[in-house]
């Protein structure tokens, strides 16, 4: 009965370990899709339900040029396909040659430098099911060692009881981590954007634009313009992370009139690849700085467990 139950959670754990590998765009497991060079033919503008509301969308249509048999043209999925057509344009032109991992149905693909949110959950769970797995399942082969006396079965007995230290040490070093790592990632712009460089940004332009929710409800995103911190880019540069998404029209026409009139002074922090993005406090913020006190607890927990694991 005992080995009928651990297959039953075994076959649940395997479907979600099977759910965490298959979820997100790009889902984990595209990590192993096949790679090739593809050059952007043209762009498909659509019509998508995003679960928000219906959302334009523009994708580049690609043709393989090398790296793969796939030769028919494919729809190339990319972060920044709900931008104005003529944005997704210059920044994916006609012929424009890169590097792209294809799915196994040859019908989608994704740039390859776009790396998949949920790779590091599925990997750490694939480890620690594996784990578990061989702590669940060592008994049934390993049940001979109970039969015998003496030194041989103290031997066994301590055999036994490493891989539950081993999966103590996993769990208790590797979990904190992990949060960290997502916590301090995660997010546009992440938390580790605080050692990114600032600038004094002058506001060139601040515009509403409409946006179509659903059901008739009609919201706004704040477009905020300013001048590039080195003074190269004509007519100015976007600046990011004025608002997460799009706000009731109130409430952007509000914002703008607080802090993104023309002619304002702004603080903007430059991403490794040149975007300005807003100076602000958020909550995924603290979330990142509550995550050090933790791990500096739970990782030598784990490490003194590994420790009792390979004594």
């Amino acid at each position: 009965m005992r080995l009928v139950s651990t297959l039953f959670m075994g076959a649940i754990a395997l479907i979600v370990l099977l759910g965490l590998w298959l979820t997100g765009s790009p889902p984990a497991i595209s990590i192993f899709w096949d790679r090739a060079e593809a050059t952007v033919m043209r762009h498909d503008t659509r019509q998508v339900d995003d679960g928000w509301g219906n959302d334009q969308r523009t994708d580049p249509i690609v043709e393989v040029v090398s790296g793969s048999r796939v030769r028919t043209p494919i729809r190339l999925l990319v972060r920044d396909a709900t931008e104005e057509r003529d944005t997704l344009v210059s920044r994916w032109p006609v012929g424009l040659t890169t590097a792209v991992r294809i799915a196994p149905d040859g019908r989608i693909a994704y740039p390859s430098d776009w790396r998949p949110f949920m790779l590091v959950p599925a990997t750490v769970a694939t480890v620690v099911l594996a784990l578990i797995g061989y702590v669940l399942l060592r008994p049934f082969f390993d049940a001979r060692w109970r039969r015998q006396g003496g030194p041989a079965a103290r031997k066994n007995a301590g055999g036994a009881f490493r891989p539950f230290a081993l999966l103590f040490g996993v769990i208790f070093t590797g979990t904190p981590l992990f949060l960290a790592y997502v916590f301090w990632t995660f997010g546009d712009p992440p938390p580790y954007s605080i050692t990114w460089p600032r600038h004094a940004v002058t506001v060139l332009a601040a515009d509403i634009r409409r946006h179509q929710v659903g059901n008739g409800t009609v919201a706004a995103y704040l477009d905020v313009t300013v001048d590039a911190p080195d003074g190269f880019a004509d007519g100015g540069v976007p600046l990011l992370g004025v608002t997460y998404g799009w706000v009731p029209i109130p409430e952007a026409e509000a914002l703008r009139q607080d802090r993104y009139l023309p002619g304002e002074t702004v603080r903007a922090m430059q991403s490794p690849n040149g975007d300005l993005y807003v100076v602000r406090w958020r909550f995924p913020d603290f979330l990142a700085l509550m995550i050090i006190p933790l791990a500096l607890i739970s990782v030598p927990i784990g490490l003194f467990a590994f420790r009792l694991a390979f004594v």
